[in-house]
């Protein structure tokens, strides 16, 4: 497999990861933050005060 695919399927899966712990969030609202890294970035989930769930990207 070369480069570009191995990045493309990386990317894929970091995509579902973030889906599928929105979902988890949503489930269980007892999570307060969960985190996903890919290569310079991480997206961070998060709750407020008032239970609403926030995406917030960084770059590492």
């Amino acid at each position: 497999m070369n480069k570009r695919q191995r990045k493309k399927k990386a990317y894929k899966q970091y995509m579902r990861d973030i889906f599928e712990g929105y979902e988890k969030m949503l489930e269980d609202p007892k999570l307060p933050e969960l985190t996903f890294p890919y290569l310079k970035e991480q997206t961070i989930l998060s709750r407020d005060d008032e239970g609403k769930i926030h995406f917030t990207t960084k770059e590492l």
